[in-house]
C-alpha cells in the first residue's frame, strides 16, 4: 500500500498545524510585532485574533461547499485549468518559500547562537534531510511525530512562562495606545501574517476525515492567538518595549533569565527542542502540502520533487544571507505580500464555492 495513502482526523492536522504556524507566531513573528507596535504589540495580536475567528469559519464553510475534494481538481472542475493553476500556484510559492525560510532562519538562529564553531553546510544538510524524510514519508508520520512533540514543547513553553513570573512588571504593558491607532494596525498586519497560514488546511483537506465542524476550529484559533500573544507579553514585560524591540528572537532571550533556585540555570539550551521541533514539522509539512498540489503520476515522481526541493533548499541555504538582511526582507515584503496574498486566495476560493456552477464530473 502507498503510504501516503490514508486520512488524518481534524485533531492530528491541528497539532500539525500548532508546530508549524506556531514557529512563525510564536517566534519568527514576535520581534517584527514589536518594531511595528512597540508596547501595543499584545493588543494587535489580540484584534488580529478577533478577525482570524470568523476566516476560520469560513475556511470551514469553504471545506463543507467543496466537499473536501482536492483542491486543484474541484477548482478546474468548478472554473477551468487556468483559473485553476492561478489559484493554486501561489499557494505553491508561499509553501516552497515557508519551507526555505524555515531551513534560513532556523541555521542562521543555530550557528549564531549553539554551534558558532559548526559549518552551515552541516546544519542546514541535517535540516533538510530531517524535513526531507517526513515529507517523503507521508502525513501519517508527520501527524504521529507532531503528537509525540507538541505535548513536550508545550510543557517547556509553560515551564519557561511560569518560571519567569517573578521577572514580569505588567505595568511596562501602559499606557496603552500611546501614539494612537497606527502602530497597533500595523502590528496587526504580521500578526495576521502568521495566522493566515492556516490557508493550507484548503490544500490538506482531501486527507482529512470528514466532519470538520466550527466550533472545532475556533478552539483551535484561540490557541493560535493565545501561542501568539504569550511571548509577546512576556518580551515587554520582562524586559520591557524598547529592549524587547531590539532583540531578533525575544523566546529565546526569555529562556536565558530562566533560574532554578540558586543553583540552577541556563537551561536555554532546552529552546533548542522546540525551535529544531517546530522547524522540521515546518519544513517537512510545507514540502509534503507541495507534492499533494501538484500533479504527479506516481509516488517516484513526487520522491523526485521531493529530492530537487531539498537540493535547492541546500543550494539557496549555503549563500552569503546575513541575518538582519534575512529579516528586513521577511519584515518588508514577505509578510506584508504573503497577508495579501493568502487572503486574497482564500476569498477568490470561497466565492467560487458559493457562486460559481455547479461541480462538473469528469467525462468516463
Amino acid at each position: 500500500m502507498d503510504k501516503l495513502v490514508g486520512k488524518i482526523s481534524f485533531f492530528q492536522v491541528c497539532m500539525i498545524f500548532m508546530l508549524m504556524n506556531g514557529l512563525m507566531s510564536h517566534v519568527i513573528i514576535n520581534p517584527m510585532l514589536l518594531d511595528a507596535a512597540g508596547r501595543d504589540a499584545w493588543i494587535s495580536v489580540l484584534l488580529a485574533g478577533l478577525l482570524y475567528l470568523p476566516w476560520c469559519a469560513l475556511l470551514v464553510l469553504f471545506m463543507k461547499r467543496s466537499g473536501q475534494q482536492k483542491l486543484q481538481p474541484w477548482l478546474a472542475g468548478k472554473t477551468n485549468l487556468v483559473v485553476s493553476w492561478m489559484i493554486v500556484i501561489p499557494i505553491c510559492l508561499q509553501l516552497y518559500l515557508i519551507g526555505l525560510l524555515t531551513i534560513l532562519h532556523t541555521s542562521i538562529w543555530t550557528n549564531v547562537n549553539y554551534l558558532p564553531g559548526t559549518p552551515k553546510f552541516a546544519l542546514v544538510i541535517v535540516l533538510s534531510l530531517a524535513c526531507f524524510f517526513y515529507a517523503a514519508s507521508g502525513i501519517r508520520t508527520i501527524a504521529i511525530s507532531s503528537g509525540i512533540l507538541l505535548p513536550v514543547v508545550v510543557a517547556l513553553g509553560f515551564f519557561v512562562s511560569f518560571s519567569n513570573t517573578p521577572q514580569k512588571d505588567f505595568t511596562l504593558l501602559k499606557p496603552i495606545m500611546e501614539h494612537g491607532w497606527q502602530p497597533v494596525l500595523h502590528g496587526m498586519l504580521y500578526a495576521g501574517g502568521g495566522f493566515v497560514e492556516l490557508l493550507m488546511i484548503m490544500a490538506v483537506q482531501h486527507r482529512l476525515k470528514p466532519g470538520v465542524q466550527v466550533w472545532k476550529i475556533a478552539i483551535f484559533a484561540v490557541l493560535m492567538v493565545y501561542i501568539a500573544v504569550g511571548p509577546v507579553i512576556g518580551a515587554v514585560t520582562e524586559f520591557g518595549p524598547i529592549e524587547a524591540a531590539k532583540q531578533s528572537e525575544s523566546p529565546y532571550e526569555q529562556w536565558r533569565l530562566v533560574k532554578l533556585g540558586s543553583d540552577i540555570e541556563h537551561v536555554d539550551f532546552l529552546s533548542v527542542f522546540q525551535w529544531e521541533s517546530g522547524a522540521i514539522i515546518r519544513g517537512a509539512f510545507a514540502q509534503f502540502l507541495l507534492g499533494e498540489l501538484l500533479p504527479f503520476a506516481n509516488a517516484r515522481q513526487r520522491f523526485r520533487f521531493n529530492l530537487f526541493v531539498t537540493i535547492s533548499y541546500i543550494a539557496i541555504s549555503m549563500l552569503p544571507f546575513e541575518k538582519y538582511t534575512l529579516y528586513l526582507w521577511v519584515y518588508r515584503f514577505y509578510l506584508p505580500i504573503s497577508f495579501a496574498a493568502a487572503l486574497s486566495v482564500s476569498i477568490v476560493c470561497l466565492s467560487i464555492s458559493l457562486f460559481s456552477k455547479k461541480f462538473k464530473e469528469e467525462a468516463a
